[in-house]
């Protein structure tokens, strides 16, 4: 597995980890301020947060699926 894949694949599994520790925290809280404030803490928009949350697009668990590291290329 290319370190890149790595990397994604474990900033996504914190950004879930975070969101359950936040929705945990702060039960009185909306959805979408709970993705605002982990949008905020990670540098990523809202949409990038709910489209990982969603498996959307590159997000997926596509496994063998390079399309989000030709970004990096």
């Amino acid at each position: 597995m290319a370190r890149h894949r790595q990397l994604i694949e474990l900033r996504n599994a914190n950004i879930k980890k975070r969101y359950d520790q936040l929705t945990k925290k702060h039960k009185e809280w909306r959805h979408d301020a709970i993705i605002d404030k982990i949008a905020g803490e990670f540098f990523l928009s809202s949409r990038t947060i709910s489209a990982i949350f969603n498996d959307e697009g590159t997000y997926g668990n596509n496994i063998g699926d390079d399309s989000q590291l030709a970004l990096f290329s």
